[in-house]
């Protein structure tokens, strides 16, 4: 592709990494971490990267409704320190935006804490280090880190999402700077999050979802897989959760692939799984206040005089990730008033 201009604005500086940081902060284009400066030069390496012209329109992000060209989003991602060859799975991802089912209205302008999260399927982890495996979901992976970073940055600046302004969340959470893993698919004996979800296994995939933390699940103390089976349903039987609350949404549980094997030899199937969960995480109707049981949003997740996470097994995410070892497992709860959405990576 030849060089062009670019149809951002130009602001210079004086040559001051800290000056530039200083002006990026001021003007609110930041996450309160430095930032690289976009030059022109790493903004054509991004776009390059993707073979796309810059002034095409990957879509729209809101709540305020900023158009995503290429070049948005390359400008983004040299600010939050990507390699160029990260841009396709950023496309993929802003691509998610745009089902309505997401959300992202509501997502960007909640006081919920949510983040959009990241989760990345097939032959790309590879090829790009995504690391799926001990530690992901914490620091130390520069494709994690600065894919997860860059899609704040873009909800920012292009979508918007300004504290108090627009993004009304009342803590947040530390995932709002970055949340972006891969599924270990290597280690784990069942079919991986994109299959699940129609993708061939060599495909490469970006699925974006809405949660709203992290809660460790010990499962080191236990003997018997139901046992940390039943530890999970616990921790996932959340009465204030907005799952449950708002009566829809798709709550995860990351697993280790020590879990999935033990999961195995019981001969569970990860379906098996989900049906456990679902059953064993529900808590009694009466548990609800008056109030609660008025609300008409919260019926279809009652059956039977139990409130369950989720309508339906099929709605709870159980992924394989993380260190080998069964020891702990995460709960991933979530902002509710949204839906998972996977594209391809091309």
């Amino acid at each position: 592709m030849s060089k062009g201009r670019l149809a951002s604005d130009v602001v210079e500086f004086e040559d001051s990494l800290e000056r530039v940081n200083e002006e990026v902060m001021r003007r609110g284009w930041g996450d309160g971490l430095p930032v690289i400066p976009p030059t022109e030069e790493r903004v054509w390496r991004m776009v390059e990267a993707c073979g796309r012209d810059p002034q095409v329109a990957v879509g729209i992000v809101g709540p305020m409704n900023g158009v995503a060209t290429v070049e948005k989003i390359a400008v983004n991602a040299v600010m939050a320190g990507c390699r160029p060859e990260y841009m396709p799975v950023l496309i993929a991802a802003v691509g998610c935006l745009q089902e309505r089912q997401f959300n992202i209205d509501a997502v960007q302008a909640t006081t919920n804490p949510c983040a959009v999260g990241v989760i990345i399927n097939g032959p790309v982890r590879g090829t790009l280090s995504i690391n799926c495996r001990r530690g992901c979901l914490g620091p130390g992976a520069q494709a994690n880190a600065t894919i997860g970073r860059a899609m704040r940055l873009i909800l920012l600046n292009v979508g918007g999402a300004k504290n108090e302004l627009v993004d009304k969340a009342i803590h947040g959470f530390p995932g709002k700077y970055s949340f972006c893993f891969g599924e270990d698919e290597e280690n784990s004996p069942w079919e991986p999050l994109h299959v699940e979800r129609g993708f061939k296994p060599e495909q490469s995939t970006v699925t974006v979802f809405a949660p709203s933390g992290t809660l460790n699940v010990h499962t080191a103390t236990c003997v018997h897989w139901k046992d940390m089976l039943m530890h999970m349903a616990d921790g996932m039987g959340q009465m204030a959760g907005n799952n449950v609350l708002l009566g829809r949404g798709e709550p995860g549980i990351i697993v280790t692939s020590g879990h999935a094997s033990l999961a195995i030899r019981e001969g569970m199937s990860k379906q098996d799984v989900k049906r456990f969960l679902y059953e064993h995480s529900a808590f009694p109707e009466s548990r609800l206040s008056p109030d609660l049981m008025r609300l008409e949003r919260i019926e279809p997740v009652i059956k039977d005089g139990m409130v369950h996470v989720a309508r339906r097994p099929e709605d709870i995410m159980v992924l394989v990730a993380g260190g080998p070892e069964p020891y702990h497992a995460v709960f991933l709860p979530i902002f509710g008033d949204s839906w998972m959405v996977t594209k391809e990576i091309i």
